[in-house]
């Protein structure tokens, strides 16, 4: 399985907009992915880990909802220095950093496209 996400994770890379394609355990642990080329990373590691368990521990709050409210399709968050993208897989959260000027709605559906993610 980790050969699909890497394959993924190199398709998501390709678009000019995406600095970071990443998939995350429950736990928030990075299984596979990393910058596009020629990115610097706005954060140490310490500090993406951090950011990974925080982006898990936040879709499995929003699941609490889902009887009532439905399942979310995917969650951003525009910052002054990048827009960040969570999307819930089966057992994995797809972690998803781009440019911040990017329109959400756009890149999300491009990357729900490139994965083979269905909305709900």
């Amino acid at each position: 399985m980790p050969d699909d996400l890497s394959v993924k994770c190199e398709q998501l890379l390709k678009e000019p907009e995406i600095r970071f394609a990443g998939f995350l355990d429950m736990m928030g642990n990075l299984v596979v992915g990393s910058f596009r080329d020629n990115v610097k990373p706005l954060k140490n590691d310490d500090e993406r880990k951090k950011m990974f368990i925080e982006a898990v521990l936040r879709i499995r709050t929003r699941q609490d909802f889902d009887d009532n409210l439905g399942s979310v399709s995917y969650a951003a968050a525009r910052r002054k220095k990048v827009v960040t993208f969570t999307f819930s897989l089966d057992n994995m959260v797809l972690f998803i950093s781009a440019e911040p000027d990017v329109d959400i709605d756009q890149t999300a559906r491009k990357i729900m496209n490139i994965c083979s993610i269905e909305s709900p």
